[in-house]
């Protein structure tokens, strides 16, 4: 899908018409003369201009709370209505980060990377599938079987791994392809072990 395809199917789940959509920040060149007002001039400037000029549309009760690590940048949106933000299993934030990360990357390069999250729905997803990476290396443990964990998207298998990477008695890898892929959690042995991805990666058609 394009970046004008989710930019539009964004549009329209938070309910805005393309001709109200807001700009995208316009940097100032370098040698210029001119000096618009307030251009942002670094990545973390772009995300907030662009984002606040965005959330402005929509209820100006919304706030950020935004951190630049490194080539990092962490947005929490607060206020207003976080599930108009979030939408159905998160399909508009995640829309929105798409967007953000390409605006970024347009005036910076693709290096730095946008993590968007809005009234903690990433964190709640993250520390569910950090309790369901336990409890199945708990059943794991127990019974000696693997255990197949359902289909999730990358960054939660991802979580799953990395919780489970130091566990004494278990390990996991992922199976499947597309939204079937899936991670399986099997008793640690030196080949299991060796199999184990430290880090999940996406699919072909995956997005994070």
């Amino acid at each position: 899908m394009d970046e004008k395809k989710k930019l539009d199917d964004l549009l329209d789940g938070l309910g805005i018409h393309e001709e109200e959509a807001p700009p995208a920040p316009v940097l100032e060149e370098k040698g210029s003369n001119h000096e618009p007002a307030e251009t942002p001039q670094n990545p973390s400037e772009v995300v907030e201009h662009f984002l606040v000029g965005l959330l402005l549309y929509l209820d100006p009760s919304y706030s950020l709370d935004l951190r630049q690590e490194g080539e990092r940048i962490y947005v929490e949106i607060l206020g207003g209505d976080g599930g108009r933000i979030i939408g159905r299993e998160g399909r508009t934030l995640k829309a929105l980060e798409t967007i953000v990360n390409a605006v970024v990357a347009k005036h910076f390069g693709s290096s730095y990377r946008v993590n968007l999250d809005a009234a903690g729905y990433r964190k709640r997803q993250e520390d569910r599938a950090r309790k369901r990476a336990l409890e199945a290396a708990d059943v794991v443990a127990a019974t000696g079987e693997p255990l197949e964990l359902p289909p999730m998207r990358p960054a939660e298998r991802r979580i799953i791994h990395m919780t489970l990477k130091d566990h004494p008695h278990v390990a996991t890898h992922s199976e499947g392809q597309g939204e079937e892929r899936h991670v399986v959690v099997t008793p640690r042995t030196d080949a299991v072990e060796a199999e184990a991805p430290p880090e999940e990666e996406l699919q072909p058609g995956e997005e994070e």
